[in-house]
């Protein structure tokens, strides 16, 4: 969920009365640890703007606080970009601002979480490596956890196989650069674009190029049993979009072939083209 309009600088905060009423319905099972926030898009913490550096670090320091308010159990961010400038100092701009954000932060349940992305404009954290080295020194006394999310549709985006061998190039690269086993978070979407193209854009499971194949092989992954799995894709009228993707996840998952129901492909011939992927 986002905080705020993605788009926007500026957070309503809810009422205290209201924050409570949340956190009593998100924190008991089965939702405990299945809520997120995502981070808002303006922020980059390798921006070698001063000010929207600044800005940056202070707007995920509330994020990761009201996140802490509201239960939920981490913030999801897209670390930065360093545009046409140097990666290897945009690259240290992100992690001297994420050492102050956790510091910032103080103590709290949310862990940041830290998205692979498709790799264009610049983008760091296109591979699973080059998140890791984004991820600061461990501070004395500070204790938020910072953590990795996976995103299906970014990783292939990024030259990620993920129908092939990729994926698991990208499990060897978790345990080797982040020590795990799992990711923290995975977003489960498919896309209509390229392997490698670079761009991010977000299709419901099956209506991408990966395919069923590959979310077959995820479902049954034993590796990701425990790891939360988010869909990033439009919801459709009433949520019957995001309803016929779980569906469809579940029955493959149980084994079985799920095709379009007629109501879903009438809905998907007439909506408009995947948009831009929110993660």
């Amino acid at each position: 969920m986002f905080l705020s309009a993605p788009g926007r600088w500026l957070r309503a905060v809810p009422a205290v009365e209201e924050q409570q009423r949340f956190r009593a319905l998100a924190t008991p099972p089965p939702l405990a640890g299945r809520c997120f926030a995502h981070a808002p898009y303006l922020l980059n913490l390798a921006s070698d703007d001063q000010q929207l550096w600044r800005r940056s670090v202070a707007a995920l320091v509330d994020e990761l606080q009201a996140a802490d308010a509201l239960g939920l159990a981490g913030v999801v961010l897209h670390p930065g970009s360093a545009g046409r400038g140097n990666r290897r100092e945009a690259a240290a701009r992100c992690r001297a601002a994420l050492a102050e954000v956790v510091s910032m932060a103080g103590d709290g349940g949310a862990a940041l979480l830290l998205e692979t992305l498709a790799g264009g404009g610049g983008q760091l954290g296109s591979s699973v490596g080059e998140l890791a080295q984004l991820v600061p020194a461990r501070q004395p006394g500070v204790t938020r956890p910072i953590g990795v999310c996976l995103d299906l549709a970014h990783l292939w985006a990024a030259g990620y196989d993920v129908g092939g061998t990729g994926w698991d190039v990208v499990m060897g690269e978790l345990g080797d650069c982040w020590g795990l086993a799992a990711p923290h978070l995975l977003h489960g979407n498919d896309t209509p674009v390229a392997c490698g193209s670079r761009r991010d854009r977000h299709a419901p499971p099956g209506d991408g190029v990966l395919g069923e194949a590959v979310f077959r092989r995820l479902l049954e992954d034993p590796r990701l049993a425990a790891t939360p799995f988010v869909l990033e894709i439009p919801p459709g009228r009433g949520n019957q979009l995001v309803a016929a993707a779980l569906a469809r996840l579940r029955s493959w998952r149980a084994g079985v072939s799920h095709p379009h129901s007629p109501a879903e492909k009438r809905q998907r011939s007439g909506s408009r083209p995947p948009v831009r992927g929110s993660s």
